[in-house]
């Protein structure tokens, strides 16, 4: 009767949903969010200045799997949140997360949905919008985004380039962008129709080698796009990854990924990775700063056999376009498992966006921006299947144009997560 009901409730989801990471196992998993914070405050006298109650947002996600087939789906809804100024409700049955107070720099999936098929041994194709098909290390985001140990990505740097804080007029725009991200192509099929086999070179493929292919979203008769990945295990110690994402239909150019993981041991392992974007365009045509790469690296240690283990990164990303300057960011997750139910972590991060040159003969207080955050976290597990988390995030920043602004939230999560 338990499977019978769980089967109704992921038909229903299925049918109405659409992306994110698909779920390990056969199983079914729920995170329901309240939270309240404030949005952001101007030192100046422009700011908001009053609280914002993010209602409560539900995320559940389902896989099924048969011998040769899974679906994987999610749904996110909500009910009101609301502003307490005055200004009302809102719905947020979108593509929400508990970081609406952030000013939704960082937005998650309404739904998702992918169909996988294994005909044969080693073998699999997918097509969905939210497949989540990557290979090799990247920067750190501890799950996806309505996930309780989910931090801000590159300090929060923000994509595109220093041009974007001013408008048409040359003028700057209100905005609090601190540019310098670097859109890393690990990610090779995400909403797309892909493949991938896996070549073992023993019997339990613990050592292997991964090809990858898919056509992504977008894709025309006109414009055929492909994305192209390898990942290679040949020892226990070195994992290498190379991923080749085709241009983009408005041209922003090719994009080259390249990653490495070192595992010398459970207690001590290295990540690097570089990425080059913007291949195939003229420098000459490339007003917009799509030309663009980047680097970064992380370092895990555990201590010993003492239930602790910290992970600092850093990662470095530079414009091919002279007048704009690098962007840089540091951060480092800890983790301290208390007992076998208590667990205590923090994410924290700081950043230097780049900045373009030819502005700061203008503008006297025009520089690159900065952004410090902080997001400690305690879990408790109820049961083994339920757990309870609480969460606090701080961040400010310094716009290029020198205003600063505060935001802080803390909120609560249950998740439920059970296999079938």
């Amino acid at each position: 009767m338990k499977r019978f009901l769980v089967a109704i409730v992921a038909g229903a989801i299925l049918l109405s949903s659409a992306s994110a990471q698909i779920l390990k196992k056969r199983s079914v998993q729920n995170i329901l969010y309240t939270g309240l914070g404030l949005p952001y405050e101007n030192d100046g006298d422009d700011g908001h200045d009053h609280f914002n109650w993010t209602g409560l947002l539900d995320t559940i996600q389902v896989r099924l799997d048969w011998e040769w087939f899974t679906m994987d789906g999610g749904l996110t809804w909500g009910i009101p949140k609301m502003d307490w100024d005055g200004s009302g409700i809102s719905f947020l049955n979108t593509d929400a997360t508990q970081f609406a107070f952030m000013g939704e720099k960082r937005t998650g999936y309404d739904h998702y949905i992918n169909f996988i098929v294994r005909p044969f041994k080693n073998f699999e194709a997918g097509v969905g919008t939210h497949l989540d098909w990557s290979v090799g290390p990247y920067p750190q985001t501890e799950g996806l985004p309505w996930m309780p140990l989910a931090h801000v990505v590159q300090g929060d740097l923000s994509g595109g380039n220093p041009s974007s804080i001013f408008n048409n007029e040359g003028k700057p725009s209100k905005t609090d962008k601190v540019a310098g991200k670097m859109d890393y192509a690990y990610k090779w099929a995400d909403t797309a129709i892909a493949a991938r086999y896996t070549l073992g070179f023993n019997k339990e493929n613990k050592h292997y080698v991964q090809f990858g292919v898919a056509i992504p979203n977008g894709t025309t008769s006109s414009h055929f796009r492909i994305n192209g990945a390898v990942e290679l295990k040949p020892i226990d110690l070195l994992t290498v990854a190379v991923t080749y994402n085709h241009a983009d239909k408005d041209s922003n150019g090719g994009k080259l990924y390249a990653g490495v993981k070192l595992d010398f041991s459970q207690y001590f392992k290295i990540d690097a990775w570089f990425g080059l974007n913007g291949i195939g365009i003229e420098k000459k045509n490339d007003v917009g700063g799509n030309k663009m790469w980047g680097t970064g690296g992380a370092i895990f240690v555990k201590f010993g056999k003492l239930p602790l283990w910290i992970k600092p990164e850093v990662g470095f990303s530079d414009y091919l376009y002279s007048d704009y300057t690098a962007a840089v960011y540091t951060g480092a997750r800890i983790n301290w498992d208390i007992t076998n139910a208590l667990h205590l972590g923090a994410w924290t991060s700081v950043a230097w966006g780049a900045e373009n040159e030819t502005y700061e003969q203008f503008y006297d207080d025009y520089n690159g921006g900065f952004i410090w955050n902080i997001r400690p976290d305690f879990t408790f597990d109820i049961t083994e299947h339920h757990s309870i988390s609480a969460v606090f995030e701080y961040e400010s920043t310094r716009t290029p144009m020198n205003d600063h602004y505060n935001r802080f939230c803390f909120g609560f999560y249950w998740k439920y997560n059970r296999a079938f």
